[in-house]
């Protein structure tokens, strides 16, 4: 980034050769479109705007805190069926051939919104909104994304046309996933497996609630292959049905949700909660025990987190590898640790199975099953970049790395898991969830 020139908050500012590529492929995308759609822009009028067409307009802060206005077109909801709701931003396109808009660039904010970005004062006023954000594409994913404002300062950092072109490509593919969890039920069932549907920092203040309150509490991460075991295995549904809380993780969980109208609002897993959940026991100074993985594997992630989080208590460490005569000796060490927060990474379904069993034994106050994160977080195992996540494709990136003990797992588990949720789609099978 030596050749940019840098802002006075710091954020490089792009060059002369990016501005031009950057304007030059907003016309092009923009005429493309336009002609893409002339034939309906031309039924439009001839069909002397049907029932339900409304043309609404709204005043948006533009670059240097310049107003702008965008329109929006309504249809009735039969035209938005066939054409998709992409229909009623078509004005949009003439902004963007006007120069009011970019194909790439931080959200237009509503005028009654500035104050939330801290005034004119921010970053993201001093570039031209775009038509597209990386913070669109973040909650489309339902991936853990932060804070908007967050999103906009990571695009920044790093403007180039290469970014922006696969900024737009992750976006396309984003599409085909679905709409976003924009309406959505706190509480609903998939496979018969009862979810609760929050943020993931609605469910961080969660655990800090229930360990401030003493309320023994069982959390899992459900994921398609958990679904797949879950129908095979008896033992594992009733536990996962006396669960606490039991949570949706992973794109296979978003579209499942999707198509049986159930829109899961975000993707909840235990990788991304852990350096939020550190952080908060950190300023809580509640403690933290990691037990499971091979050996060493569990120390290095309390390393990790220690490093990272100085004021985190590290009530303790375990390998999940014990024998049935040390059965019993893990519960009454944890206990002994005075640990809130039990993580215990086994894999599915016996770190479920383990907790029901042992929770209560250990005095934890909080236990989760979490999988591979210490794996992850020790750097055994890199975890798939970003822009990958960003498009739902972390599955491919460890199908890639472990082929030979995942290929059934995605390969042929992810058919059978949408399989399942097409037969529950159409003929309404596990909709209310399992018998009591």
């Amino acid at each position: 980034m030596s050749h940019l020139q840098t802002t006075p908050s710091g954020l490089p500012r792009p060059g002369l050769a990016y501005r031009l590529a950057k304007r030059l492929l907003d016309l092009g995308v923009a005429l493309v479109l336009l002609v893409a759609a002339a034939p309906l822009l031309l039924f439009l009028p001839w069909f002397k705007a049907p029932p339900g067409t409304r043309i609404s307009t709204g005043e948006f802060i533009g670059r240097g805190g310049k107003a702008i206005q965008l329109h929006v077109l309504g249809f009735p909801a039969w035209m938005v069926e066939i054409f998709g709701t992409g229909l009623a931003h078509l004005p949009r396109l003439f902004a963007l051939i006007g120069g009011r808009l970019t194909l790439v660039g931080p959200r237009p904010v509503p005028a009654g919104e500035l104050d939330d970005f801290g005034g004119l004062e921010h970053p993201r006023f001093r570039v031209v909104p775009g038509l597209v954000c990386l913070w669109w594409l973040r909650q489309r994913s339902n991936i853990d994304y932060g804070t908007e404002s967050g999103a906009d300062l990571d695009y920044l950092r790093a403007p180039s046309l290469r970014r922006d072109i696969a900024i737009l490509g992750r976006v396309l593919i984003a599409l085909a996933y679905g709409r976003g969890a924009s309406s959505w039920k706190a509480g609903h069932f998939i496979s018969g497996i009862r979810l609760i549907n929050l943020s993931m920092d609605n469910l961080l203040d969660a655990i800090v609630s229930a360990i401030d309150s003493r309320a023994r509490t069982r959390i899992a991460f459900v994921n398609p292959d958990c679904v797949n075991i879950a129908v095979r295995d008896a033992a594992y549904r009733r536990t996962l049905d006396r669960f606490e809380w039991v949570c949706a993780d992973g794109i296979g969980m978003k579209i499942a949700g999707s198509l049986l109208g159930q829109p899961v609002r975000q993707n909840l897993n235990g990788t991304d909660l852990f350096p939020r959940l550190c952080a908060a026991l950190s300023a809580s100074g509640h403690s933290l025990y990691l037990l499971g993985a091979r050996p060493g594997v569990a120390e290095a992630a309390a390393q990790w987190a220690l490093a990272r989080y100085p004021g985190l208590k590290i009530a303790g460490t375990r390998s999940g590898y014990f024998s049935s005569m040390e059965a019993d000796e893990v519960p009454a060490k944890i206990r002994a640790s005075g640990a809130d927060v039990l993580l215990v990474a086994m894999g599915a379904p016996r770190q479920e199975i383990w907790l029901e069993r042992n929770l209560e034994a250990s005095g934890a106050i909080v236990g989760m099953g979490v999988g591979g994160l210490f794996d992850f977080y020790s750097g055994r195992i890199p975890r798939a970049p970003l822009w990958l996540r960003e498009i739902g494709g972390e599955w491919v990136y460890r199908l890639m790395q472990e082929p030979g003990r995942m290929w059934r797992r995605y390969l042929v588990g992810n058919w059978i898991f949408l399989y399942r949720i097409f037969v529950e789609k159409f003929t309404g099978a596990n909709m209310k969830g399992p018998a009591k």
